[in-house]
């Protein structure tokens, strides 16, 4: 197997992994509270921030808690997507070639992306601006395990598809 080929497949089962699985199994998708682990906030404790904002707060921060659950609930659309993706190209696109670079440059741009968004956030890169102040060094701190996640999934996306673009489409083998 080509190291482009093994490279490729590799990608492609990492993604399925983490978005299909590791995503999906908080179950954000059908209530974002439930999404919220990661940083340390359980479920009950979500439920009770939005019960208190419902009660108590205004009208912007009602809206903007709106805002975050619909995102968070559109993020876990997006990783459905993106590991169906992998998952069609692990079982019928011919890993480490021009059929699946484009696949493989949509995961590194989206990677790249969050990695450097999530770094600000974070507070590692002095020399942007700052994120927002809604971000805490204790909350950015939080943010670290994920940068490790994204970031060795950024360089695997790279490399899949550095290594894949300009091979053409190879036949498959049996064994494929």
């Amino acid at each position: 197997m080509s190291l482009a080929r093994s490279i490729s497949t590799l990608a492609f089962v990492v993604s399925a992994v983490v978005h299909l699985g590791l995503v999906q199994s908080a179950g954000g998708l059908l209530d974002s509270c439930n999404a919220f682990g990661f940083v340390g906030v359980s479920a009950e404790e979500c439920h009770a921030i939005t019960t208190s904002v419902q009660r108590t707060g205004g009208q912007a921060e009602k809206d903007m808690l709106a805002l975050a659950f619909a995102a968070m609930r559109g993020e876990c659309c997006q990783f459905i997507g993106m590991g169906a993706g992998s998952v069609y190209a692990l079982l019928f696109l011919s890993k480490g070639t021009d059929e699946v670079a484009v696949i493989h440059f949509m995961h590194s741009v989206w990677a790249c992306i969050v990695q450097v968004v999530n770094s600000q956030n974070a507070g590692l890169l002095p020399f942007l601006p700052a994120a927002a102040d809604e971000y805490d060094p204790v909350s950015g701190a939080k943010l670290k395990p994920f940068l490790l996640l994204v970031g060795c999934q950024a360089v695997l996306y790279v490399a899949a598809f550095l290594l894949s673009r300009g091979n053409g489409r190879v036949a498959k083998s049996k064994d494929a």
